[in-house]
């Protein structure tokens, strides 16, 4: 996406010893979103000099000091939270995963309508555990699925190069896609690069009815554990 590429810009930029202001001012964000970005860049005692001498106010060397200690602090408490996070996980075992599997669809998948089996999402992660999830639980096979993919009429140029990447994602052919649905709302926000965006990609089960409310049922007993807890 183009916030994306800015990001990755912006971080060059800090590793360069180009100060937050100096950043906002190159790509034209505020300067809250370049220090957001650059939260977990430390800089080393040269670039610091650096920016001590280019921004020439007095104090600013040990202000920028007092920055940088303060963000490696936050650094090493981010690092620290993560990993606690990786080892609160340990290793998903196959009930493991039928239950992330079913949160999943509790939350993005097709529970009302026509009883269709299904997802739409624009997460490539989602998409690709979705589908493993329904191979691994329910005996899915890739060939028992309909793929669509959403996107905004003003991508209408791009759709060929849409499907082949979700296809590539997937790892499913494009002869079981359908022709993408080109949503037509206004888009309020521009972005300079916008080659990386590629809608949203739905997932659909052949004839997946029983499936639906097979897996409507798990859902529906969660729910009902969950209350009595």
């Amino acid at each position: 996406m183009a916030l994306q590429r800015l990001k990755e810009q912006a971080r060059l930029l800090r590793k360069g010893a180009k100060s937050i202001t100096e950043i906002a001012s190159v790509l034209n964000v505020s300067k809250s979103t370049a220090s957001y970005w650059c939260r977990d860049i430390a800089l080393s005692k040269s670039q610091l000099h650096v920016l001590a001498e280019r921004q020439h106010r007095g104090g600013a060397l040990g202000r920028l000091r007092a920055a940088e200690l303060k963000r490696a602090q936050r650094i090493e408490r981010v690092n620290f939270d993560m990993a606690q996070g990786a080892q609160d996980v340990g290793v998903l075992n196959k009930r493991d995963l039928f239950i992330l599997g079913l949160a999943l669809y509790w939350g993005e998948g097709y529970k009302n309508g026509n009883e269709e089996c299904g997802l739409s999402n624009s997460d490539p992660a989602i998409i690709v555990i979705f589908i493993a999830w329904l191979r691994d639980m329910y005996g899915i096979r890739k060939d028992d699925l309909i793929l669509r993919v959403s996107l905004n009429e003003t991508h209408r140029h791009r759709a060929a190069t849409v499907e082949k990447y979700w296809s590539h994602i997937t790892r499913i052919p494009l002869c079981q896609f359908t022709k993408t649905s080109l949503i037509r709302a206004r888009v309020k926000k521009r972005y300079a690069n916008t080659s990386t965006h590629f809608g949203t990609l739905r997932v659909k089960v052949r004839k997946g009815t029983s499936l639906r409310r097979r897996i409507i049922g798990s859902i529906n007993a969660s729910k009902k554990q969950n209350a009595e807890i």
